[in-house]
């Protein structure tokens, strides 16, 4: 017997074909097969199972009354079982829903197909289209006429925009201030700086007009109103959609708060995130991506998390972990500290401290004092005694005055650089003196400090940092001075006490080197005598 035979022809028809309870051997009993079965809870105690039934050609779900869940759970009514329905329930609600329930099976044993039979579907379905052929009305009107209603293809509607300034873009229902977060130690220059990566947003939002950059004056106090910029916005698109905003998504929802009597919210960011705001709404508001860059990187991931958009912090995340290397460390670290990202910061530290010695002055200039003493006192830090020199002296020409004496001393402390090069000797000299000066010390007789350990290198290389320049000054052919390669006397700089110092323990090196000299051209002569009288003795001449 074919699988298909097992089953009843129109077996599910015979379910739905009259309403009520059907029981007993005057009414109709269906052999059909379980295609699928589910549990659904309905409360703490009872499971109910629903299951979905067919005669090889069409199925409809029905509800599995509980006194037969020892079956279902006993694995008699499973998957591909075969039964044959004798009592079982239909009605149809007011709201046209079609509830069969079966309340009496019995298994068929010897049928086991082990698989569906047939390609059935669902009857609700086709009802569901027989009715609406039935209710169509398309076929009393003629629908070869032309369309009543006047529509120009060409036009076209311009999508909803966010716009900045005094005057709202269409539909505009909600206002955010952001209020640039203005540091005392800014300076003039700084402030007008900030803000202009914004430019290329001007204008770019059709139908709102931008508001002009107004600068604050260095004398201004923090946080005034000229820090201050309006965003024009849609509630429905910050709140709605993939890449909505939880933040302002909940904010919508609880109109007893005081933003709504004036539809504004006003929130302070710091630069670089009232910098990066206009991108953010541009992703709100378009399918574009953003085009992220070591700059923004950090603000952006910081809106996104303070705004609560996961996709967005996402991708910054995984733009941060792709962008981070030694040339983009000091940018992230800067930006680290100013939101806060101990993990950001702590990367970025090791990887300076680990690649010191290859940081150029670029990246160098982009490092704050306190970071630059962070990367110092790193246990990851990996640098020549000598090599760690030259850039402390690099550092300190690229900051100017900002190095103070307590920064310098941590950071050429006797464990981390035990040595100086001949190169930054003299110069990190002149930068020891005058920390010195300005912090109103004197550390002269102070063992082992950087002070010492410069003029101690000074002294061991007396020919090249005191002598030479000495002797290019002093010699009146152009040509041996600037083969002698030296333009200035750097020492005539440093206060008179040190530059006596100086040249009187290159004096006394001069002295030990040039008895050591004596020494050894005394050595070869007596050596010379010995063989020359070796020589008469033997007959031998060593002409």
């Amino acid at each position: 017997m074919s699988s298909s035979s097992m089953l009843t022809t129109n077996g599910i028809l015979d379910l739905i074909e009259s309403e009520g309870i059907k029981s007993g051997r005057h009414v109709k009993q269906p052999t059909l097969q379980i295609t699928n079965i589910r549990r659904v809870p309905a409360n703490a105690l009872t499971d109910v199972y629903w299951a979905i039934l067919s005669d090889g050609t069409n199925s409809i779900e029905v509800v599995i009354s509980t006194h037969l869940s020892h079956l279902v759970q006993s694995g008699q009514l499973e998957e591909y079982t075969v039964v044959k329905v004798k009592t079982y329930q239909y009605n149809v609600t007011d709201d046209n829903i079609h509830i069969v329930s079966i309340s009496e099976v019995e298994i068929c044993e010897d049928a086991n197909p082990e698989e569906q039979i047939g390609k059935p579907v669902s009857i609700l379905d086709t009802l569901h289209k027989k009715d609406s052929v039935k209710n169509d009305g398309d076929h009393y009107f003629n629908l070869d006429e032309d369309d009543e209603w006047e529509y120009d293809a060409d036009d076209k509607e311009e999508p909803l925009t966010w716009s900045e300034g005094d005057e709202p873009s269409n539909f505009c229902d909600w206002t955010i201030e952001v209020q640039r977060i203005v540091h005392e130690q800014e300076s003039d220059t700084a402030l007008k700086n900030q803000g202009k990566d914004n430019s290329k947003y001007n204008n770019k939002h059709g139908g709102g007009k931008r508001g002009k950059e107004n600068n604050s004056s260095k004398n201004e106090e923090p946080c005034t109103t000229s820090n201050v910029k309006c965003y024009h916005v849609h509630k429905a698109i910050l709140s709605v959609g993939p890449r909505r905003s939880d933040y302002f998504a909940t904010l919508f929802k609880q109109s007893h708060l005081s933003e709504f009597a004036t539809n504004t919210s006003h929130i302070q960011l710091e630069p670089s995130a009232a910098d990066s705001f206009p991108a953010l709404l541009d992703y709100i508001y378009t399918e574009k991506m953003i085009k992220f860059s070591a700059k923004n990187a950090t603000a952006l991931r910081h809106l996104a998390h303070y705004f609560g958009m996961r996709p967005l912090w996402k991708q910054a995340s995984a733009f941060i972990r792709g962008d981070f290397s030694l040339d983009t460390a000091a940018t992230y670290l800067s930006e680290a500290i100013v939101y806060h990202d101990e993990k950001l910061e702590n990367a970025s530290i090791a990887i300076l401290a680990e690649n010191i010695e290859e940081i150029n002055r670029r990246t160098l200039t982009k490092l704050s004092p306190s970071s630059f003493e962070r990367i110092f006192a790193s246990p990851r830090l990996k640098c020549r005694s000598r090599k760690l020199s030259d850039i402390v002296l690099k550092y300190c020409q690229t900051q100017g005055g900002s190095v103070d004496m307590s920064l310098l001393m941590k950071c050429t402390r006797s464990e981390v650089m035990p040595s100086v090069s001949r190169k930054a000797a003299l110069p990190l000299l002149k930068v020891a003196v005058a920390g010195e000066q300005k912090a109103g010390v004197d550390m002269s007789n102070t063992h082992n400090v950087l002070r010492a350990r410069c003029v101690e290198t000074c002294v061991e290389e007396w020919k090249e940092t005191l002598a030479k320049p000495l002797m290019a000054l002093e010699c009146r052919d152009k040509n041996i001075s600037r083969i002698l390669g030296a333009s200035s006397l750097e020492h005539r700089d440093l206060p008179l006490a040190i530059q006596v110092e100086l040249l009187e323990k290159a004096l006394c090196a001069a002295k030990v080197e040039l008895d050591d000299v004596k020494a050894e051209l005394l050595f070869r002569e007596e050596q010379v005598e010995e063989f020359t009288k070796q020589g008469k003795s033997t007959g031998k001449s060593f002409e």
